[in-house]
């Protein structure tokens, strides 16, 4: 059996339909009470992960693999809950499966793990310097956290580093900028650099490491998990867009529009800017066995354009 946290979150949820339709035997963690009501072949067990609560009796009972996809991923929350969440709750989760006898951990981090300049991005994260921004540095710290209680375990750890997850369906940052796209009548310009992965894509690689086809079981126990595109603004903003724009935006007028937002949202002043405009890792992420990527941001985008 599967013990998948985060089923209702993004990935987690297009994670379970995908194993349900494979028949996998599933054990479902969820923090709300609604989730437990949902359409679903598989067992759900209501736990909030941030509550410091046990977990109900018997959660790994029968269980071989855990797939763990919850927990906190937007950019502004407070530190201290990115520690409890992301870390303390994560760690306490994992050891809690090495009791049970677990024999696979799979933990979904994130590429901003990894320093822009990092000329590989399946090093340990100890090798990495601690991020600056408070998201990464929890993930960061629960790798290492995971790491030292694996280490000499019967439990194999898998740590997947996607980049920037996207589908038609979007979330974050990305809804963020399509939101604007439909109003703003300009092209965003050609700041930021970042990697990304569709959605569909990680879930099939999720899919194979829970089968024990990548990952730990075939000896990569880190996998950097992209498209092998680079993205920047305007990449994703034409990607994203519809209808006839006025062309390429002016950095100047993207600054003082970005302040407007920060007005509005309350937040410190460039912060929008910043969002936009940071650079992340974007090396060549290397092979993974059993798996490949199959679109890009605007091959996704088309498609479903195509059937609309």
């Amino acid at each position: 059996m599967i013990l998948l946290t985060g089923a209702t979150g993004y990935v987690g949820a297009a994670l379970r339909a995908a194993l349900e339709q494979r028949g996998q035997p599933l054990r479902l963690l969820a923090r709300a009470t609604h989730a437990t009501n949902e359409k679903s072949h598989g067992e759900w067990v209501q736990w909030d992960m941030g509550s410091g609560d046990d977990l109900p009796g018997g959660a790994f009972d029968g269980v071989s693999t855990v797939i763990h996809c919850a927990g906190l991923a937007h950019r502004h929350a407070d530190e201290r809950d990115y520690q409890r969440l992301n870390v303390e709750a994560t760690s306490d989760l994992a050891r809690r499966a090495v009791d049970a006898g677990v024999s696979h951990f799979i933990y979904v981090s994130s590429l901003n793990v990894v320093p822009i300049d990092a000329p590989s991005a399946r090093d340990l994260a100890h090798q990495y310097p601690e991020p600056k921004e408070r998201y990464a540095a929890s993930k960061w710290r629960a790798e290492q956290s995971l790491g030292q209680m694996f280490a000499g375990s019967h439990c194999q750890l898998t740590v997947l580093r996607p980049g920037l997850v996207y589908d038609v369906d979007l979330t974050a940052n990305l809804k963020t900028v399509k939101s604007l796209l439909r109003w703003w009548p300009w092209i965003l310009p050609s700041v930021g650099r970042r990697s990304m992965v569709a959605r569909q894509d990680l879930v099939t690689l999720l899919v194979t490491c829970a089968l024990g086809e990548s990952g730990a079981p075939t000896g990569e126990e880190i996998l950097s998990v992209t498209d092998g595109a680079v993205y920047d603004a305007e990449r994703i903003s034409r990607a994203l867009s519809q209808g006839i724009k006025w062309g390429v935006m002016p950095q100047w007028l993207c600054r003082l529009a970005g302040r407007a937002l920060d007005l509005r949202d309350g937040n410190e002043a460039g912060t929008h800017w910043r969002s936009l405009s940071a650079d992340y890792w974007t090396g060549d992420a290397p092979a993974v066995t059993g798996w490949q990527s199959s679109v890009t941001l605007e091959s996704r985008t088309a498609s479903e354009t195509g059937r609309s």
